[in-house]
């Protein structure tokens, strides 16, 4: 996905989570300051919110595509019923949320590795090591050897973090196996895509449907909260900064969502924006 120059939408958290702690560390005390935060977490919910529906329509409709394409060139559905019925098993509620939340674990753990490896190239003076590297020097022209330096050194956080993300997620059933432990993984992409290809297989009733399209949304939201959650633990604990009074907060916030509800769904208007500000 990342050498396509796409991002993982559900890795999200780990940056806006950060941006978060450095509103908070520079945001004066009382309402003022908690209504721009309330301002931010809302900005930040719609983007996340954009995210499971950009995961939920995409890896759906690439489903049922591929599903019709191969029951139209085999006659038969892609999926059997013993697939059909396992599919649906996994999401049922509420062991799919645990699961859900350990994808977010791994997710929130992806941007540390993400973040340690960008400051190791750093440290490492990745690009002009690549450049003189002796085997590097007798494979590759200079121009060429340049150009995979720079690569290297500008992605090789994204890259590593993306690498283990995958890792992460595919062991953990396996080590759950091993350990004779209940431990499994749900990631938004993945059981979105399950629930289109059970139903395009052997399409089952409108109730059934409904309850896995619901499961599979509160298997986003797991993922992409606990992990922003556990991200802004930490860079508030990096920042030695505090929340606002979780009481003042919760009040302000609900202020501003009645106040312009709409800004859960689209972009502030300008005005709006100016208007707070002079408040």
């Amino acid at each position: 996905i990342y050498l396509c120059h796409c991002t993982v939408a559900t890795k999200q958290p780990a940056m806006t989570a950060a941006r978060m702690a450095e509103a908070i560390e520079n945001t004066q005390q009382g309402r003022a300051g908690a209504r721009k935060l309330a301002q931010l977490l809302i900005d930040v919910n719609r983007s996340q919110s954009v995210a499971v529906l950009g995961n939920l329509s995409l890896a759906m409709l690439t489903a049922i595509l591929l599903s019709l394409l191969w029951a139209g060139r085999t006659g038969t559905p892609l999926l059997d019923h013993h697939s059909v019925e396992h599919q649906m098993a996994a999401l049922a509620l509420p062991s799919a949320l645990l699961y859900a939340a350990i994808a977010a674990v791994w997710l929130f753990c992806s941007g540390i590795i993400a973040g340690y490896y960008d400051n190791r190239a750093q440290y490492l003076r990745l690009r002009e090591r690549l450049r003189v590297n002796p085997l590097l020097r007798r494979l590759l022209p200079a121009t060429t050897r340049a150009r995979f330096a720079d690569f290297i050194h500008d992605h090789l956080g994204a890259l590593a973090s993306n690498f283990l993300f995958g890792v992460l997620l595919g062991i953990t059933p396996w080590i759950g196996k091993i350990l004779e432990l209940p431990l499994d993984i749900r990631h938004i992409a993945f059981s979105s895509a399950n629930l289109a290809y059970a139903t395009a297989s052997h399409p089952a009733g409108i109730g059934t449907f409904l309850y896995g399209f619901l499961a599979v949304i509160a298997i986003g939201l797991v993922n992409l909260w606990v992990s922003f959650a556990l991200a802004l633990r930490v860079a508030l604990r990096a920042r030695d900064a505090r929340f606002p009074p979780l009481r003042q907060f919760i009040s302000v916030l609900a202020e501003e969502i009645r106040r312009e509800p709409r800004a859960l769904f689209f972009p502030r208007r300008t005005a709006t924006n100016e208007n707070s500000a002079s408040k």
